[in-house]
């Protein structure tokens, strides 16, 4: 369930992402974790304003994972595209992020449900998989202890 949708109807919640859509490219949509799954956050709107797959990013609270996926997209906005295995620096920062293929992007439902076609292949997604202070991967040894939950495999990681 989307967390700030919580009292809302699914056409309520689907009206007040159109709106948002509309006024600014794109919306967010936080999912509360549960079950072992750690929440996540994502956008919807990349895609259809944007051409641009949609971004998701796990284990960060609502309000830091807005201020990661909203400097994105606004650069989506200006024209940059992000690819699969790309690195994003942050300037002034030894924080950064790596672009990963969603693996089912289908749990990024509210996008499926506002763009994806009948019978077409689900709305393709990134996450951004965000390094700690120190510029460490969450499967390094060396990267401190924060969770985020991968929803793809990173190239370098991948088997065969």
């Amino acid at each position: 369930m989307c967390m700030k949708c919580q009292g809302m109807t699914d056409e309520e919640v689907r009206e007040d992402f159109l709106a948002k859509i509309e006024r600014f490219g794109w919306t967010l949509c936080s999912v509360e974790g549960g079950g072992g799954r750690l929440s996540f956050t994502y956008t919807i709107g990349l895609t259809r304003y944007h051409g641009h797959p949609e971004l998701v990013v796990s284990g960060l609270d609502q309000f830091d994972a807005a201020s990661v996926l909203n400097d994105l997209g606004a650069r989506v906005r200006g024209g940059e595209r992000f690819e699969p295995g790309q690195v994003v620096p942050y300037e002034g920062t030894s924080h950064r992020s790596l672009m990963v293929r969603v693996t089912s992007p289908e749990k990024l439902a509210f996008a499926q449900e506002i763009y994806r076609m009948p019978g077409g292949r689900p709305v393709p997604a990134l996450q951004v998989i965000w390094s700690d202070h120190a510029g460490a991967w969450p499967w390094q040894v060396d990267a401190r202890p924060r969770r985020q939950e991968l929803l793809g495999r990173p190239q370098h990681l991948r088997r065969g």
